[in-house]
């Protein structure tokens, strides 16, 4: 901890720099209490994202450059307007891409998380489905 004072017209200010140690990295205090904690909150999801328990439209089966997909929209039940996401599937259901579409505080814009490192193509579907269940915005 460093405490440093200064004077300035004749008032006194305290700064208080605390760390958790001049010599931690991130994946050391990522593994210990309370940092343990805050890193875990950080990287999960909603529930209703983890848990895939939202209102959702039906599947829709999809092509993009010469691939077939499987396309769905989910969003938090009683808050559609404001939390959604939209995944696109393999064929085969090895793999997924989403897009998690948060509306910020001021309700005028949406925070988008893309998930899984979708190509464009896959990218391109996800960016539609989201218009397509958001015509207002």
């Amino acid at each position: 901890m460093r405490t440093m004072g200064f004077s300035k017209s004749g008032a006194f200010l305290l700064l208080v720099a605390t760390t958790a140690s001049a010599e931690s990295y991130l994946y050391e205090i990522a593994k210990q209490e309370p940092y343990k904690t805050a890193y875990k909150e950080m990287l999960s999801f909603p529930e209703w994202v983890s848990n895939a328990q939202g209102t959702s439209t039906p599947i829709e089966r999809v092509t993009a450059d010469g691939k077939r997909y499987m396309l769905g929209h989910m969003c938090k039940p009683h808050d559609c307007a404001d939390h959604q996401l939209s995944v696109v599937f393999s064929a085969d259901g090895k793999q997924s891409w989403g897009l998690l579409a948060t509306r910020s505080a001021d309700g005028k814009t949406f925070y988008k998380q893309l998930l899984g490192h979708p190509d464009r193509a896959v990218e391109a579907l996800l960016n539609t489905s989201f218009a397509d269940n958001n015509p207002e915005d």
